[in-house]
C-alpha cells in the first residue's frame, strides 16, 4: 500500500507533515539534512507498530483479533510473523522462506498457508487500523532461540503487549533482557483472565506480579479475550457491557492512548526539525536575496579584550572537546567492526551536555557564548530525534551533527 493513500486515512494528523513534504520535494534542503528528513518523514507516517507476543499457547492470536475486530484464525498452521495491517481492500501477503512473496484477494483465515510460510499480512479497510499496525511474533518456547526472536521484536515494536497467563520466571529473565525504551511503553496482558478468576487464582498472580510489572512494564492488564471477542462480533453493535467486563476496552484505552502520545511526540520532533532546517536553509521565497548588512559591532574598549580572549579559548576548547568525542567513537567502531548505535548515541548526548557545562563558564550576557548556547539548545532538540529512531544510521547522524557542531564552532572562534 502507498504510504500517501495511508497517510490520508490517518486522518492528516498535523500539517507538520505536509511541511515537511514541500521542503523534501523543493530539493533546496542541504546535506545531511535531507536525508535526516528523509527518515523523519517516513516515520511520522509510518503506523505505530504493536506487537503482540508470548510463549505458545498464551492466548496471543486471540488478543490480535480482539484488538483488531477481525478473525486472523489460520488453524494448525500459524506463521512466526502475522500482521494485520490497513489495505485499501481486503487482501492477504504470504512470504515463503525462499523469499518469495504472493498477493492473494481475500480474508487470511480462507487461505491455505504453504508449509514454509513465515510472514503473512492480512490488510484491511477498517479505521480501526490507520493508525497502528497489530502484529504476533510467537516465542518458540526454545530458550536458545527466544533470544534471538525478543531482539526482532525490540527493532520492530514501538508497543509490546506481552501474553501469559502467569509471567513466570524463565519471561521474566527473557523479558528483563528488552531495553527500557521499550519496556516503558509495554504492557503484560494476563490472558484467559474468565477462567483464572473462576479458578480463585487471579486475583493471588496480580498481587505477586505488581512489583515485577512496577519495574518492568509500564502496566498489566487482566483480560478475558473470548468475551472480548464475543462483545465485538455477536450483534449488530458492540456490546458495551460485556466489552467493559473483559477488560479488552480498558486494554484497548492504554494502547490508543499509548499511540496517540507517541505521534504527538513524533509531530513536535517534526516541528524541532522543519524549525532547524529553518536556520540552516531558509526556503521563503525571497531566501536568495541578499541578508541584511549587520550592525556595526560596538567598539571593545581594552577593558574588554580579557573576555574576549576568555571566550575564545572556551569556544577553542569546546572544539577539541567535540573533535574527542567524535573521534573517540569513530576510533571505537574501528576497532571493533561493529556499531553500537545506543553507546553511540549516549556519547553524543554526554559530548553536548559538556558542552554546555563549558559554555556556562561564560558570562550569560557574552553574545557569542549565548549564541552557542541556542546552538546547543538544538543540537540536543535534533539529538533527541535521533534517540527517537535509533539504529546505525541515526547514531551516525548524531556524530554528523557533533562534527557539524564543531564546525560552526571553529567558525565562531576565529570571529
Amino acid at each position: 500500500m502507498e504510504e500517501s493513500t495511508r497517510v490520508t486515512h490517518m486522518g492528516n494528523i498535523s500539517p507538520v507533515i505536509d511541511r515537511l513534504e514541500t521542503a523534501l520535494s523543493s530539493g533546496n534542503i542541504p546535506p545531511p539534512y535531507d536525508r535526516w528528513g528523509g527518515r523523519l518523514l517516513s516515520h511520522l507516517t509510518k503506523p505505530v507498530q504493536v506487537v503482540v507476543t508470548g510463549l505458545p499457547g498464551s492466548g496471543k492470536t486471540a488478543l490480535l483479533e480482539m484488538l483488531s475486530g477481525h478473525s486472523v484464525s489460520t488453524g494448525d498452521l500459524s506463521p512466526p510473523i502475522m500482521e494485520l495491517s490497513y489495505g485499501e481492500r481486503q487482501r492477504t501477503v504470504i512470504e515463503r522462506r525462499d523469499g518469495s512473496v504472493q498477493e492473494i484477494a481475500g480474508a487470511l483465515k480462507d487461505i491455505d498457508l504453504p508449509a514454509d510460510v513465515v510472514r503473512a499480512r492480512q490488510e484491511i479497510p477498517t479505521p480501526r487500523l490507520a493508525c497502528q499496525d497489530f502484529i504476533e511474533i510467537g516465542l518458540t518456547g526454545n530458550p536458545a532461540e527466544n533470544g534471538s526472536v525478543l531482539d526482532q521484536i525490540v527493532r520492530r515494536a514501538d508497543i509490546v503487549l506481552w501474553c501469559s497467563q502467569d509471567f513466570n520466571d524463565a519471561e521474566q529473565q527473557l523479558w528483563a533482557m528488552a531495553p527500557d525504551h521499550i519496556k516503558d511503553h509495554s504492557f503484560l496482558v494476563l490472558t484467559k483472565a474468565d477462567k483464572q478468576m473462576m479458578r480463585g487464582v487471579l486475583p493471588g498472580i496480580m498481587s505477586r506480579l505488581e512489583p515485577v510489572v512496577a519495574e518492568e512494564f509500564l502496566g498489566m492488564c487482566p483480560v478475558a479475550t473470548i468475551q472480548g471477542i464475543t462483545a465485538q462480533t455477536s450483534g449488530a453493535a458492540v456490546d458495551d457491557a460485556l466489552w467493559a467486563s473483559s477488560g479488552g476496552q480498558r486494554l484497548m484505552n492504554l494502547v490508543l492512548n499509548e499511540v496517540r502520545q507517541g505521534r504527538a511526540a513524533d509531530i513536535d520532533q517534526g516541528r524541532v526539525f522543519l524549525e532547524r532546517l529553518s536556520t540552516q536553509a531558509p526556503m521563503a521565497p525571497d531566501a536568495s536575496a541578499a541578508p541584511p548588512s549587520p550592525a556595526p559591532a560596538p567598539h571593545q574598549t581594552s577593558g574588554n579584550e580579557p573576555v574576549a580572549a576568555k571566550t575564545g579559548a572556551l569556544l577553542s576548547e569546546a572544539v577539541d572537546l567535540l573533535q574527542k568525542q567524535a573521534g573517540q567513537m569513530l576510533d571505537s567502531l574501528d576497532m571493533s567492526g561493529e556499531l553500537n548505535s545506543d553507546a553511540i548515541l549516549n556519547g553524543c548526548v554526554e559530548a553536548v551536555s559538556s558542552l554546555g557545562t563549558l559554555m556556562d563558564r561564560i558570562a550569560p550576557n557574552n553574545p557569542a557564548a549565548q549564541t552557542v548556547r541556542d546552538d546547543l539548545q538544538d543540537g540536543e532538540e535534533m539529538l533527541v530525534l535521533f534517540q527517537l529512531e535509533r539504529g546505525e544510521d541515526a547514531a551516525l547522524d548524531a556524530v554528523t551533527l557533533l562534527l557539524q557542531m564543531r564546525k560552526e564552532l571553529i567558525e565562531k572562534a576565529a570571529g
